[in-house]
């Protein structure tokens, strides 16, 4: 069967525009590899889910409608609608160029234009009704399940029984959007469809202070795989309003949740073809951070440290703990292993194995069910039974398929998997595609720096495009069983000026500073003037640019 791909886009602010250079970079090989291919071959590559968060979420639900309905938009590696939006359309000015109806005191920059790129971006299929025929990009077939890491700040309440009595109550502050998008369904390509994505993809990219907030109307009953029925407390009135920000501030790589959307589809099985990808611009340059003591700890400084501690402490959290339950899956098929050659060499006595396995199977699944760690529904012990199977298929030949000894030895295992909390979890081939910060051009000012320059942008770009070109072609991608070899011919990358790598603020040219001091100005007058009345506002005060720009030197020399 075909090989499936699951692609996990990280949070990035700027990096938006690394991230689109690997994402094009991967689908284009994809496309071109499945267009020599018979539309049933085997080793085609089909992307199936995608995850995201902060500016990976918006490119997430981008690219789940490009790819189902808006392949022609694809028409080179610098015309495509990730270069377009991340590259091209979004801009310092852009950012700066704050409304009448932005409050100074809810964001620094303008969230208008993250608005109004998402309505460009997703709304303007539906500008005409109906919409134009849709066109499939090669890298998909007809299904796509796309889900966004949300922040939520009024949080969601879950109710646990206590002993002897009571209920103890928790608020869960980390939300997601899920949604299966099919192409065959008409309602799906709907402007009703994707106006809660929309909503989504600038609600989960709303970085602390950077955005305003947003509101988005959800509901338990319409949205149960986002919330589940279980300990969930009822809500006041369903939909409800809640207030999102950055979804990376909880969960800044949701790999956990394309899991979860894989069981959807995979149900546990043939994962032999299932292959995972992650993408972030954020594997950290190897050096331990010496410098924050509490003889510095000022202000700024710890605003600073708090968002990288933050950040840092929600990122890459779901690749180690797939990384610890692949090591927990590799031992349980060792213990099978070794139990079907202890079989074979006559070390065990099949019937009270049967009859053990048995015994413990009617533990862990009373009434015929059971329900795993991490599991998004309870599982049948058939199914179960069945499962383990398939996944041990060839020790089961090995031991007479449907014999009484094959069937001990399935249960055995499975009793096994249950004991250690696995029901729920597969081995993950997990492939990466990272970069340093002293890669990056835009990786300085919390990664806001790449939104100063276009050439900053495309400069990342292309950085992004190389890494992707790096592990296409990797040895690790050719062996047998692994998402390779593809066959695909790279398209040119534009040069890449080495001296923009690890660029910081204070090598930004004389030209940009200036223009984010005059727009940084302006927006420190509109707080001002919301907080006290314009006769505060820094004009007003004499020598008011000499002290702003001497807070903003400062501030610069910092980072």
């Amino acid at each position: 069967m075909p090989r499936r791909l699951a692609i996990t886009i990280a949070g990035a602010v700027s990096l938006g525009s690394y991230e689109a250079g690997v994402l094009f970079e991967v689908l284009d090989a994809i496309r071109q590899h499945n267009l020599d291919k018979n539309p049933e071959a085997d080793d085609r590559i089909i992307v199936d889910v995608l995850t995201g968060a902060s500016a990976g979420g918006m490119t997430a639900i981008i690219l789940s409608q490009k790819l189902l309905y808006s392949a022609g938009e694809f028409v080179g590696p610098y015309d495509n609608p990730l270069y377009n939006t991340w590259v091209k359309r979004i801009s310092l000015a852009g950012l700066q160029d704050t409304g009448d109806d932005e409050p100074a005191m809810q964001s620094l920059f303008s969230s208008n234009l993250i608005k109004a790129i998402s309505e460009e971006t997703l709304q303007a299929r539906y500008a005409t009704h109906p919409p134009p025929a849709g066109k499939q990009h090669a890298a998909v077939q007809d299904q796509i399940r796309v889900g966004v890491a949300l922040t939520n700040m009024n949080g969601v309440v879950y109710g646990y029984p206590v002993t002897p009595g009571g209920k103890f109550n928790y608020v869960n502050y980390g939300d997601q959007m899920t949604r299966l998008v099919d192409a065959n369904a008409p309602l799906c390509d709907t402007t009703d469809f994707w106006e809660p994505l929309r909503q989504a993809a600038v609600a989960c990219g709303a970085f602390p202070f950077a955005f305003r907030t947003q509101d988005v109307q959800r509901s338990a009953k319409a949205e149960s795989d986002d919330y589940g029925s279980t300990n969930i407390e009822p809500w006041e009135r369903d939909p409800a309003p809640f207030t999102y920000s950055d979804g990376g501030i909880l969960q800044n790589q949701p790999l956990g949740m394309a899991k979860n959307l894989v069981d959807l589809i995979d149900d546990h099985e043939n994962q032999e073809c299932r292959f995972y990808l992650f993408v972030s611009p954020h594997a950290k340059d190897p050096e331990a951070n010496d410098s924050f003591h509490a003889a510095n700890a000022d202000y700024l400084r710890m605003l600073e440290r708090l968002i990288d501690v933050i950040m840092g402490q929600s990122g890459f959290q779901d690749w180690i703990t797939a990384n610890g339950v692949n090591k927990r899956v590799a031992l349980l098929d060792e213990r099978a292993s070794g139990l079907k050659d202890a079989i074979i060499n006559g070390a065990i006595d099949v019937p009270a194995l049967a009859k053990t396995a048995d015994s413990l199977l009617d533990l862990f699944f009373p009434d015929g069910q059971h329900l795993s760690p991490g599991a998004t529904g309870p599982e049948t012990l058939e199914h179960a039974q069945k499962r383990i199977a398939d996944q041990y298929q060839d020790e089961m030949r090995a031991l007479g398929s449907d014999s009484d000894t094959a069937i001990a030895f399935r249960d055995a295992v499975l009793a096994f998997e249950t004991a250690a909390g696995l029901g729920a979890r597969d081995q993950m081939t997990i492939y990466g595609v990272t970069a340093t910060s002293s890669e990056l051009a835009g990786a300085g000012l919390q990664a806001f720096l790449g939104f100063f320059d276009q050439r900053f942008r495309d400069h990342d770009y292309d950085v992004g495009r190389t890494h992707a070109r790096t592990v296409l072609q990797c040895d690790d991608l050719q062996k047998p069983g692994a998402l390779g070899p593809i066959d695909y011919r790279g398209s040119e990358i534009h040069s890449i000026d080495s001296r923009l790598d690890g660029l910081k603020l204070t090598n930004v040219p004389l030209a940009d500073l200036q223009a984010f001091k005059a727009g940084a100005r302006k927006r420190l007058n509109g707080m001002l003037r919301e907080m006290f009345g314009p006769y505060l506002a820094l004009p007003a005060i004499p020598g008011s640019d000499l002290i702003l720009d001497s807070i903003l030197n400062h501030m610069i020399s910092r980072m």
